[in-house]
């Protein structure tokens, strides 16, 4: 195997770990943008039940 083939073959594996790289950097980024929007909703509800509280008004 030549020197060419040999970096060849080492970029292509290397082409092969950057890909997964950036799926799992996508699957991270998905992950954090679900966990941002659920904590928005629990500060938005927990603002909610606060405002309720404070005003004794349990109906609603």
């Amino acid at each position: 195997m030549s020197t060419d083939e040999r970096m060849l073959e080492v970029l292509q594996k290397t082409l092969v770990k950057i890909e997964e790289l950036n799926t799992r950097i996508g699957h991270i980024e998905s992950d954090l943008t679900s966990i941002d929007h659920y904590q928005a909703t629990l500060s938005q509800y927990a603002q909610e039940i606060k405002l309720v509280t404070e005003n004794n008004n349990i109906i609603g």
